[in-house]
């Protein structure tokens, strides 16, 4: 019976994700070394604990909503969650057991870190977006382009020869609008949709944030929001295209600008950070709004989508295209006082790879 008993340890602590025994109230019967790891502490420390008194981090926090679940409907439980923290995404679920010598229900937790398929999933579904988008920009410059000139030409023309007609003003300015409205879709279509070719030179982010900055401060004063460069530290340079990196940080900023309310702050930060044996320049955007959905974070990069009444839904796309392009990525997450921050994460390069320019 002991070797019995042996064999199950060893073979419930060679499970590579955490694994969970739990009672119907939450509290922590048994745990395996893969679950030890993630919460922080040892079996006997953690043992006879409550779920919901582990680090206030997934996956731990969607479980205590499971269990309820699992009380309230019985059968299993399941749901997909991504931690704002650690950037992790697990799968989580609870099934009912019954324990033999046990009392009362019990349910057994099984947490799986799913980073990895989520993110490709993700390219995958970007890849199929870039296709179909490639044969739409190709019509959308022929189809649109011309006849979008054509009616602004004939607007011009409308507006000099009347010019004295006052009562013509309030359907000329509402043209105008929407004629820029659909000018800025169409460019923005064309920008997500052009080749990359990339000319790669060594750049100053701190350069390109500055200037970046600059050129939206029009959009910052028209919204009343305040733009502020925190960006202190000496950083090493990077190996980027210079015009496509500096619309990284306008598309960035001007949605943080798009976001806030009036009397809001926009802030830009950046630091070094050191993951997989990589180093990582960190260029975040914080703004005041209302942030991120928990719903909304697997859609937040794909084309057309928007939040925002008269948005395009292009200019993070764009963004997170072109990070692509880099080497790096965008990483959509909240900030702790509220509102959202967009972190533009690009690889340091090493000294072989530096082009002057």
């Amino acid at each position: 019976l002991q070797q019995s008993a042996m064999e199950w340890r060893q073979t419930f602590n060679a499970i590579d994700f955490p694994v969970l025994i739990v009672d119907l109230e939450g509290h922590i019967k048994r745990l395996n070394q893969a679950a030890e790891e993630i919460a922080g502490g040892d079996a006997e420390e953690i043992r006879g604990r409550n779920i919901a008194e582990l680090e206030n981090t997934q996956p731990w926090k969607k479980t205590s909503e499971l269990i309820k679940a699992i009380q309230a409907n019985g059968g299993s439980s399941s749901a997909e969650v991504k931690d704002e923290i650690t950037g992790k995404t697990w799968a989580i679920t609870l099934y009912l057991i019954h324990e033999f010598g046990s009392v009362g229900e019990r349910a057994i937790l099984i947490a799986q870190d799913i980073t990895k398929r989520t993110e490709l999933e993700a390219s995958l579904r970007q890849g199929e977006m870039m296709s179909l988008l490639g044969s739409l920009v190709a019509g959308v410059a022929h189809e649109v382009r011309n006849p979008l000139f054509g009616i602004s030409s004939i607007l011009d023309a409308f507006e000099t020869r009347f010019s004295d007609r006052t009562e013509y003003l309030r359907y000329t300015d509402v043209l105008r609008d929407e004629v820029g409205r659909l000018t800025v879709l169409m460019e923005e279509l064309l920008e997500y949709g052009k080749p990359f070719k990339g000319d790669f030179y060594t750049v100053s982010v701190d350069d390109v944030i500055a200037k970046s900055l600059r050129s939206c401060l029009p959009a910052a004063e028209v919204a009343q929001v305040s733009l502020v460069n925190n960006v202190k530290d000496q950083l090493p340079k990077l190996m980027v295209d210079r015009r496509r990196l500096s619309k990284v940080f306008v598309n960035l900023i001007e949605n943080a600008i798009q976001h806030s309310p009036s009397g809001a702050t926009v802030s830009v930060e950046a630091c070094e950070v050191h993951e997989a044996q990589q180093r990582w320049i960190d260029c975040s955007v914080k703004d005041c709004g209302s942030g991120i959905l928990d719903e909304d974070y697997p859609k937040i990069f794909e084309p057309f989508f928007s939040k925002r009444r008269g948005g395009t839904g292009l200019g993070l796309a764009i963004a997170e295209r072109i990070m692509g392009e880099h080497g790096g990525k965008l990483i959509a997450g909240n900030n702790a006082e509220g509102g959202a921050c967009m972190t533009a994460r690009f690889p340091v390069p090493h000294e072989e790879e530096i082009v002057d320019g």
